[in-house]
């Protein structure tokens, strides 16, 4: 055997001795499948004062878990991916921060990453419901089983709402869900955002005029969303 042949059967054996973890730190550089199948969980403190109440039940609970992709940190925080309509996992939403940012510290390499998102549940497109959009991922997902025959979905940050975001959305009837606030702030910007998309898109888009015409004076000083106003009425 010659010493090129040597060498490259030396480097063939490391090479396959070390491929499983370089594939396994790949899988965990960036938002991906393994990393959603890591930390998949189906129990959430979010759900309770709904089952209690017996609104919904632990399966629904179980139910919603597995449609959106739920996870958890080992502290027990939710995590909300966002997964786009090509089953794309963008990055995930945990309490007030984005998983990306803790990808980008630990790894220098990432710091030029172009880190995009799109709407908590666009990857459910694929059913021809209409869509509702709210703010809030645990929002979306509570009323997902509630009121099944919609799409729920959520923007998570007002900072997403370009009208690009809701490109998706073309040819879709949807209707926004605002948070309510003492002075109608939030809903005449939708309003507003409304007009905007549907310059640019045919989206048969609406906003929800519920909580602006029955929520009362102590719940828009709360400036509660849908789902506040349901657990009210519980």
């Amino acid at each position: 055997m010659t010493w090129d042949e040597v060498f490259c059967n030396t480097f063939k054996a490391i090479g396959k001795r070390i491929a499983p973890q370089v594939k396994q730190k790949m899988d965990f550089m960036v938002p991906s499948w393994p990393m959603v199948e890591a930390c998949r969980a189906n129990q959430f403190d979010f759900f309770q004062p709904f089952i209690k109440a017996g609104a919904l039940s632990d399966k629904q609970m179980h139910h919603a878990a597995k449609r959106y992709q739920l996870g958890k940190t080992k502290s027990g925080m939710p995590i909300f991916w966002m997964i786009d309509d090509m089953m794309m996992p963008q990055d995930a939403h945990i309490g007030n921060s984005w998983i990306s940012l803790a990808l980008k510290a630990r790894e220098p390499l990432l710091q030029y990453w172009p880190v995009h998102h799109c709407l908590f549940g666009q990857h459910l497109l694929e059913d021809d419901l209409p869509v509702s959009i709210v703010e809030s991922e645990q929002t979306a997902v509570i009323l997902n089983e509630l009121f099944p025959e919609n799409i729920w979905l959520a923007y998570a940050t007002i900072s997403h709402l370009t009208p690009e975001f809701l490109s998706p959305l073309v040819g879709r009837t949807v209707t926004i869900y605002p948070r309510t606030d003492p002075n109608m702030n939030t809903y005449v910007f939708f309003l507003d955002y409304a007009n905007i998309v549907r310059q640019h898109y045919d989206i048969d888009l609406r906003i929800d005029t519920t909580l602006e015409q029955h929520a009362t004076a102590d719940q828009k000083e709360r400036c509660i969303d849908i789902v506040d106003f349901l657990l009210d009425s519980l």
